[in-house]
C-alpha cells in the first residue's frame, strides 16, 4: 500500500511529535484511527449496497422472463438464453439428422444387435439362475 521505509517513518512521527505535540500526539492519532476506520465501514456499506442493487436487478430481469414462460411465451425465453438463435439452428440440424439416421439400415442393425445381446445375457441368467452382472448387489 504505502511504501514507507525506517527513515522516512523517523521523519513522519519526527514532524508530527513538532507539530501536535508530544501531549496531544495519542490522542489525534486515536482520531485519526476512528476517522479511518469510518471511512471504511461507509465504502463497505456502499460496496455492499450497490452490489445488492446488481443482484435485485438480476433477479427481476429472472423472475419476469420465467412470469413469461410460464404463461406460454418460450419465444422471449429461447430469445434470453441464445440470442442469437445459433444454438437452435445447430438443434435442429442435429435433430434433422438424427431423423435421417433413424431411417438409415445402420441404425436398425445396430438395434437388433443390442436387441440379440439383451435376450442373449437374460437366457444366460435364466440357464444359471443368476441375475444379470449390471443388477448383482454387492
Amino acid at each position: 500500500m504505502l511504501d514507507i521505509g525506517g527513515w522516512e517513518f523517523l521523519v513522519v512521527a519526527f514532524v508530527l511529535i513538532m507539530v501536535v505535540g508530544p501531549k496531544e500526539l495519542p490522542r489525534m492519532l486515536r482520531s485519526f484511527t476512528r476517522f479511518t476506520k469510518q471511512m471504511r465501514k461507509m465504502a463497505r456499506e456502499f460496496t455492499d449496497g450497490m452490489h445488492q442493487l446488481a443482484a435485485d436487478a438480476d433477479v427481476a430481469d429472472l423472475k419476469a422472463t420465467m412470469d413469461k414462460a410460464k404463461g406460454g411465451n418460450l419465444d422471449e425465453l429461447a430469445n434470453a438464453i441464445d440470442p442469437g438463435g445459433s444454438v437452435s439452428d445447430q438443434v435442429r440440424e442435429l435433430g434433422d439428422s438424427v431423423k435421417a439416421a433413424a431411417d438409415d439400415d445402420d441404425v436398425n442393425m445396430i438395434g437388433d444387435m443390442a436387441s440379440e445381446a439383451g435376450e442373449a445375457i437374460a437366457a444366460e441368467s435364466r440357464d444359471t439362475g443368476e441375475k444379470p452382472a449390471s443388477k448383482k448387489k454387492s
